[in-house]
């Protein structure tokens, strides 16, 4: 009786029985798989597939070493079935069967490489890990700063904490359904607090919009879409996946939350030169910008109030309801007088739940327009226009700025329209080609007539949909922030460093270098961090040591909406009765900062004097 040939899937069962005698029931299931299909005649396509399943098996049971030693031998069978040569129809298979096969084993080899690091991090996941609820809660860091901010919340700011928070009612849930899905924290929603007070169309002094208070040039970077017809930084679902997406960037960056949080208002760059220059990874401990510095207390108080209300005495407070609403998802723009009346809903009741459309007409470059109607009308309004009820085209114009390396077609595919008709709507042709920094016109009469319905497969048909983007981290730091025994003294008129030092028990020495200060002279409302008696080592930790030795700062540039980091300096006017102590209170820098960037020898100042503002 001849002997069949060793076929793969044998070999494959008596390596897994041998290397795992007492393995997983996947393991087993897989092994079991092989068997079967080794009474099988030989046959490459068969025992490739069959390893693939088993890698696969083992990958998913944590063996990721057994996956990439299934898959290195799945993938040498393949190579010698392709040089021995098969029908086309197998060659095919085979190829694709070894892409598939090799991508697993990658797959598995970065798995295997992420559990080392774990392992020897101390941060490996085991039972007691795999089986715990997610941690929902950041812990408020609480001192006096923080206290304080309670304090005003509680009292004296206690009637627009209250708007703030039946604002919040509204959307709450949806935000933290946002960042949850996004992989954060949900508490980070509190942050929302103290950008804009849960209002949609905050706008601040430094053009920063929406409910997260993001700039244009951040938003866009995350994905969101910015012009005069739509600014997605108002829309309630986007902007907080741009946000989540940011601030989980900046987390990435810092590995501590105070730190990002103080670079989401500030930038990452203020923040990661005041950690080189001032050398300790403790926000508490940095000398940042004065609105920085009180705003991750204000997080903080806002923090320990929502997670016990009725201590503080807001369990009372009455929420608005929260936003319901039906999407749908259509291709070209819309006009929402037109979606108002299929719905069978007024205007006004649109424009509320699409704060993000500007002009009543709403469009997304990528061909896909998204919105919200009132909860109840979405399907009766698709039905409608499944069934042919006629839906005129928006009459919207869009500018586009030709950037270097553009073309007509590249720019036509991002609009969904005619590349030639764009062409001829803007005089280009081979007189007047295209050029870098030309503005062109992008009427939607160039697209389709009527907008047509999106498939709901489509992940773009959610209206919580942000292009994903790809932003890299270049810094990784572990932070090292703790707010026990920090506090702060804003210095009264006459006080002296010694007669400071003397009220708070610590030394000259100890509030210069806490504080760097490279001489003991003092304004009014300069801000001095001080430490409690148990606390007051000035010595950086070995691990603070080795981070910011080794720290080499990107290029300057700048997302939050604070100060921008991206200059030395910005400039302000000399009002008249300012002093020099007044404007630097007013940027968070001190009397003697403002006298060398300004070069200035005495405090003397004139009324429309121009003074340069130290940043970072």
């Amino acid at each position: 009786m001849p002997v069949r040939p060793t076929t793969l899937a044998t070999l494959l069962v008596a390596s897994i029985l041998l290397a795992h005698p007492t393995g997983s029931r996947a393991q087993t299931v897989a092994a079991a798989t092989v068997a079967d299909s080794a009474a099988a005649p030989a046959d490459p396509v068969a025992d490739a597939r069959s390893a693939f399943q088993t890698a696969w098996a083992q990958r998913q049971a944590g063996d990721f070493a057994g996956a990439i030693a299934t898959a290195e031998r799945g993938l040498g069978a393949v190579a010698r079935a392709l040089v021995t040569g098969s029908d086309s129809e197998t060659r095919l298979e085979l190829v694709e069967l070894q892409s598939n096969l090799g991508g697993l084993r990658d797959a598995a080899s970065k798995d295997a490489r992420s559990a080392s690091s774990a392992a020897a991090a101390g941060n490996d996941a085991d039972e007691k890990v795999l089986s715990a609820p997610a941690a929902e809660e950041i812990q408020p860091q609480l001192n006096a700063d923080v206290y304080r901010w309670i304090d005003f919340f509680t009292g004296a700011g206690r009637s627009t904490f209250e708007r703030w928070l039946k604002r919040s009612g509204r959307y709450m849930e949806l935000f933290r359904d946002v960042l949850h899905q996004e992989g954060l924290p949900p508490d980070l929603v509190h942050l929302v607090f103290v950008e804009s007070g849960f209002n949609l169309n905050a706008r601040s002094v430094s053009a920063a919009v929406g409910p997260w208070q993001l700039l244009g040039g951040t938003a866009r970077m995350f994905g969101l879409n910015v012009n005069r017809w739509v600014d997605e930084r108002k829309d309630p679902e986007k902007s907080s996946v741009a946000a989540a997406r940011y601030l989980k960037h900046l987390y990435s960056v810092f590995g501590d939350w105070p730190l990002a949080l103080a670079s989401y208002n500030a930038g990452e760059g203020t923040v990661l030169r005041a950690i080189q220059n001032q050398g300790t990874t403790n926000y508490w401990d940095l000398k940042l910008p004065r609105q920085t510095e009180d705003y991750v207390p204000q997080f903080m108080a806002i923090l320990a109030i929502t997670h016990d209300p009725s201590k503080y005495g807001f369990d009372s407070v009455p929420l608005d309801d929260p936003m319901e609403f039906d999407q749908i998802a259509l291709h070209g723009a819309v006009d929402l007088h037109a979606i108002a009346r299929l719905a069978g809903c007024s205007y006004e009741e649109l424009r509320e739940l699409n704060p993000a459309v500007l002009r009543g007409q709403a469009t997304a470059p990528g061909g896909v327009t998204t919105l919200r109607v009132p909860s109840g009308k979405g399907a009766a309004l698709m039905q409608k226009l499944g069934g042919g009820a006629p839906l005129p085209a928006a009459s919207i114009t869009l500018e586009h700025r030709v950037k270097s390396g553009e073309t007509l077609l590249g720019i036509a595919a991002e609009y969904g329209v005619s590349a030639r008709r764009l062409a001829l709507a803007n005089g280009i042709g081979r007189r007047h080609p295209l050029r870098h920094g030309m503005v062109l016109t992008v009427p939607s009469s160039l697209s389709s007539p009527s907008p047509r319905i999106v498939d709901s497969s489509d992940p773009r048909a959610s209206t919580a949909y942000v292009p994903p983007r790809d932003i890299r981290s270049l810094v990784s730091i572990s932070g090292r922030s703790t707010a026990d025994g920090r506090s702060k003294w804003t210095v009264r008129h006459g006080q002296t460093l010694a007669m400071i030092a003397d009220s708070n028990h610590v030394s000259v020495d100890d509030l210069m270098s806490w504080n760097h200060l490279k001489g003991t002279m003092l304004g009014s409302g300069d801000r001095l961090k001080i430490r409690s008696e148990d606390t007051t080592s000035v010595a950086l930790s070995p691990a603070d040591s080795a981070q910011v030795a080794g720290l080499r700062l990107p290029a300057r540039r700048h997302h939050g909406h604070g100060h921008a980091p991206g200059a030395a300096h910005h400039s302000v006017t000399v009002r008249a009765g300012d002093t020099l102590s007044s404007i630097a209170n007013r940027h968070g820098v001190t009397v003697s900062q403002l006298m060398r960037v300004n070069g200035l020898k005495s405090e003397r100042l004139r009324a429309g004097q121009r003074l340069r503002i130290p940043t970072g």
